[in-house]
Formats: C-alpha cells, sequence, structure tokens
C-alpha cells in the first residue's frame, strides 16, 4: 500500500481533451489555456498536461482528420504508458459525438478518464437525443472515474439520468486569472457598459441591443458589443435604435484585449438564454465589475440578486434596459456590487485556487486505478 502511494506522488501524465485548441474562441479553450499555463507555474503540482485537440479551428472536413489524429495520439501515448489520466471537456452536439469515441477509445486502453461538462446547453441536448445516442451518453458517464461539473443544477441533471454518477461527481466553478485593481477611468465620464461573448440569440445580444435602445434618452453611456457572429444585423439593429454613435462592436478579443477591455468597464451585461457558467461572468468578477445577467444554467449559483450582481428574468429586454438604467445612474450600487463580486472570485473562481483541486481529482483516479490493479 505504501509502494501505491509513493507511485501516485510521481508526476502524473493528464490528456486535456479540448476543442479548437490555443487561444481557441471560447470558454472550453479559454479555461484549458488557464488550467496549463498555472500547471506550468506550479510544479510542485506535478502534474504534465497534454492538450488533445478534438476540433480544430479549420473546417468540418478538416476537422476529422484533427480528430482522427487526437485518437491516434493517444492510442501511441497509451501503448507507450506516456498517459496516466484523460480528462474529457464535454459539450452538447459535435462534441458528445467526438467525446463519446473518445471515451471508448480510453477504455479499450483501460485508461481512467474525467468527464467534465460545461455545454449550457447539454441537459437540452441529452433529454432530446434519440434512445441509442442518450444510452451512449449514459454510459459516458456512468463508466467515469470522475465527473466535474459546473454548479449545483449539471450535478442534478447527470444525477437525475446517471443515479450512479452521485459518489463521483465533483462541482468545480470554472475559474480566470485574478483582475487588476487598476481600473481607468474615461475622460468624458461615461459609463461604460459591456458585453463579451458570441453575438447570437442564445447569448442575449439582441435583448442586449434592444435594452440600450431603451437607454437612449440618456447620453451618459457607451457599450462595447465584443465578440464573432451576428456582427451586421447588431449593428443595423442599434441603427435602427438610434444608438449606434454609442455602441461599439470590436470584434472577438484575445485574452491580452479581453483583460484591457475589463480593466475599462464599469457595468457587464450577459442575458443569455442557456449557460454552463460563463467565463466572461467570472472574469467580471475578477475586475470587480458590475454584472447584470440571466438566471441560467449555474449563474443563480454564483449571481446572489443584490449583493454581487443584478438577475433579470430571461429574454425580457425591458427588465434589463430597467437594470442597466439602475446601475448607470448609481455608482454606489456599481462599486457594492462589484467590490463584493470581486471578494467571491478571489475566494471561489480564482484560478490558483481552481487549479490543485482538479488536480486532487486526476490523482485520486490514478489512484484509484492503481490500487485496483493491486
Amino acid at each position: 500500500m505504501l509502494n501505491v502511494m509513493r507511485q501516485t506522488e510521481r508526476t502524473l501524465r493528464v490528456f486535456l481533451a479540448t476543442p479548437l485548441g490555443v487561444h481557441g474562441q471560447g470558454g472550453i479553450d479559454r479555461l484549458t489555456d488557464l488550467i496549463i499555463a498555472n500547471i506550468d507555474e506550479n510544479t510542485e503540482l506535478g502534474i504534465d498536461p497534454v492538450r488533445l485537440v478534438t476540433r480544430g479551428q479549420r473546417s468540418l472536413v478538416q476537422a476529422s482528420f484533427i480528430f482522427a489524429r487526437a485518437l491516434a495520439r493517444l492510442w501511441l501515448a497509451a501503448k507507450r504508458g506516456e498517459v496516466d489520466v484523460v480528462h474529457i471537456h464535454l459539450a452538447s452536439s459535435g462534441s458528445a459525438y467526438r467525446k463519446m469515441i473518445l471515451a471508448a477509445l480510453a477504455r479499450q486502453l483501460r485508461i481512467p478518464y474525467v468527464v467534465h461538462l460545461h455545454s449550457g446547453r447539454f441537459d437540452k441536448f441529452w433529454w432530446g437525443a434519440k434512445p441509442t445516442v442518450a444510452k451512449a451518453i449514459d454510459r459516458l458517464f456512468e463508466n467515469s472515474s470522475a465527473i466535474v461539473v459546473l454548479g449545483e443544477y449539471w450535478a442534478r441533471v447527470v444525477s437525475d439520468r446517471v443515479p450512479a454518477s452521485r459518489g463521483k461527481t465533483t462541482v468545480l466553478p470554472n475559474a480566470t486569472l485574478p483582475g487588476s485593481s487598476d481600473r481607468r477611468s474615461r475622460q468624458d465620464g461615461r459609463v461604460r457598459i459591456a458585453f463579451l461573448g458570441k453575438i447570437v440569440e442564445s447569448k442575449g445580444a439582441p435583448q442586449l441591443i434592444e435594452a440600450l435602445g431603451q437607454l437612449a434618452d440618456r447620453d451618459d453611456w457607451i457599450a462595447t458589443i465584443c465578440g464573432n457572429g451576428a456582427v451586421g444585423q447588431s449593428r443595423e439593429l442599434a441603427q435602427r435604435l438610434g444608438i449606434a454613435d454609442r455602441v461599439i462592436f470590436p470584434g472577438w478579443l484575445d485574452a491580452e484585449a479581453t483583460a484591457a477591455q475589463l480593466g475599462q468597464t464599469d457595468i457587464f451585461a450577459l442575458p443569455s438564454f442557456s449557460e454552463g457558467l460563463p467565463m466572461a461572468v467570472l472574469e467580471a468578477f475578477a475586475w470587480g465589475i458590475a454584472v447584470v445577467a440571466t438566471p441560467v444554467g449555474s449563474v443563480p449559483e454564483v449571481i446572489e440578486h443584490e449583493r454581487n450582481g443584478l438577475l433579470v428574468p430571461v429574454g425580457d429586454a425591458t427588465a434589463l434596459a430597467r437594470a442597466l438604467r439602475r446601475l448607470v445612474q448609481d455608482p454606489d450600487l456599481r462599486r457594492r456590487l462589484g467590490q463584493a463580486a470581486r471578494q467571491d472570485h478571489a475566494t471561489r473562481y480564482d484560478i490558483n485556487v481552481y487549479t490543485p483541486r482538479l488536480a486532487l481529482i486526476w490523482r485520486d483516479v490514478a489512484r484509484a486505478k492503481q490500487l485496483k490493479h493491486l
């Protein structure tokens, strides 16, 4: 037994299955970038992380070759004894199909794997899937060595479908880098509102622009809607609402540009229709920004209305406009909500707190495998 414990303290080689790769445009890849960077900075964790790209940032045709290469890479590493744990970041649709195949290969190679559920639409995807697909997803969770979910809501989603998951599920909210306390103010004195994410209906982008249109009577704000997606249509909507001169669309921002944007933001808005736990909300927390969001997925487990942010009903542009108007005209409220959010981030959502917890899950999984084979 002592020998087994000593073996588990060696450096673990963990393959992290992530969709797009380094600097990918999405929350999973942003989180993976942070995890790997944090592990590299903290060698005492004893983890050797390996990024396994399963989708890539090219066409769907090329994506199939990228996925095949990922499978081959995992197979070769396993045959050489160079992989201890596979960490599977899971979303809905195509991601789910790829990860079911990847998990099946891991089982064949007798490599323990961890399922890390992210998608804000996975519940609907799972419940609405054909019976054969739904059962395959069930097996993906049932045969995992551990399951990581973003909040209690997602733990219930999994346990209701797969009761055997209850003893191996860990609630581990997403995490980000800490923000800076050096917030820059605009010389014109206008309150700065920001949105970060894909500009699509599921993120509530049309409702946000409609809400901003209801603030057209005020000239003390400016909004920056960052992301790719329906940029042209959103510009046209802003033009029709008479606020085109106060709404900026800079496109997708990388990590450095995102930090620069948050450093000059007073209010962050994300009125989504579905979410797992958005990285953008946690990034806003890190910078001490007052957040307005909708109570979807695990968001209401993070945002406590009136304490560290404001929650508005899904799809309600008028309620969103009221919340934004309230924050624009009340700097004390913005400050109070932002301070509480920053404190919560430091204790619960800081990547420096997160990564050791994740490393402990991997070590427990590797230890369980070794004990099983004694």
